[in-house]
């Protein structure tokens, strides 16, 4: 899951003010990260002296990744030399992991798992964000399409940032997570009708242009697009994309190869210690707004309207095969044979 850095301030939505409900259900998150991220560091050894390169993109999901270099909180656990090398997507991001140019990466499961079920050798070390309600939408112009029927035999923009190839699949396919849940959630409402549904890649702010011009009825976006298609455009939601079955999903997650894993165990569980501590700190609305005009170019005004979901305290073994299953069971993405041992990849703090 994507959440792009836009380059420009949006005016505020005045219906309604999100940020202390969502921060208040994302400090309910984070209630035991305080404890971890005390504990782990003092198990390491010391400081470690190597540099270690994360790759991510700079977004409301990584935005605790970005927090805890600001406040310190790498040094502070023996971290000292913590280098974040951006990149333009999430799947950019993995591949400098797997091709030996970034030691951890931050990406999201969708991706995280095609390129496992192909032979990757991947390692969760700690998940980095989760869906909450409104943090991917369905979203037409008013006077168009109203509600999820209405977009039977439509082809709807949504987010490229994918490995998964479209060719082969077909327009009617998903190809990442966010399609996959917006598909699933389609489905539950509307039968196998839902399968009329075309889904055209592209990245966020095409999608918000091409609903501009009316070359599309409708797109699939995250925040901040959410935020500047009902405030630019006027646009509302059709669907909220994680909901029902597919509510509540992780998004995001910090991976390594085993092989750097298993050579570096301290530092492994140093990030951890850092990013648990960086994500109570996420909770904070002070804090959070320190770093999300760097990493999404949001003015406060910004994030007053935005929805934020969720960055937890542990990694969900339950939560991850739900992105596996439905990345296998209902999407096709990936096949049976080839599905990843979701449990097997997830390493425990301070392992």
């Amino acid at each position: 899951m994507r959440h792009d850095p836009v380059g420009t301030a949006r005016p505020a939505r005045t219906s309604q003010c999100l940020r202390g409900r969502l921060l208040a259900s994302a400090a309910a998150g984070l209630a035991v990260v305080a404890a971890a991220g005390c504990s782990s560091a003092t198990t390491t050894g010391g400081a470690v002296s190597a540099t270690i390169t994360v790759a991510a993109v700079q977004g409301v999901d990584t935005a605790p990744l970005y927090l805890a270099q600001k406040n310190g909180d790498f040094a502070a656990v023996g971290l000292s030399h913590v280098v974040i090398k951006d990149y333009p997507t999430g799947s950019a991001a993995l591949q400098a992991v797997r091709y030996g140019k970034a030691d951890i990466a931050a990406s999201d499961y969708g991706n995280i798992f095609y390129v496992q079920s192909l032979g990757a050798d991947l390692r969760v070390i700690t998940d980095g964000y989760d869906a909450g309600p409104g943090v991917l939408e369905i979203m037409a112009l008013p006077g168009g399409i109203s509600s999820p029927a209405q977009l039977l035999n439509t082809t709807i923009g949504v987010p490229n940032d994918q490995l998964v190839p479209n060719s082969g699949h077909g327009g009617d396919r998903p190809v990442s997570l966010e399609t996959a849940s917006a598909g699933q959630d389609l489905q539950n409402l509307l039968g196998n009708a839902a399968q009329s549904v075309n889904w055209l890649p592209m990245s966020q702010q095409q999608e918000i242009t091409a609903l501009e011009d009316h070359r599309l009825p409708a797109i699939l976006v995250t925040e901040p697009y959410i935020s500047e298609a009902e405030t630019v455009l006027g646009a509302t939601e059709v669907m909220d994309a994680y909901s029902g079955s597919t509510a509540g999903l992780p998004l995001t997650g910090y991976v390594a190869t085993n092989t750097w894993v298993d050579g570096n165990k301290a530092a492994v569980a140093d990030f951890q210690a850092a990013i648990a501590t960086a994500k109570t700190q996420a909770a904070m609305t002070g804090q959070l707004f320190r770093v999300l005009p760097m990493t999404t170019g949001m003015s406060l005004e910004g994030f007053d309207m935005s929805t934020i979901g969720t960055y937890p305290s542990t990694t969900s073994v339950i939560g991850l095969q739900r992105v596996a299953n439905l990345l296998t069971n209902f999407a096709g993405l990936i096949s049976q044979n080839q599905a990843p041992k979701v449990l097997a990849m997830i390493l425990k703090p301070g392992s």
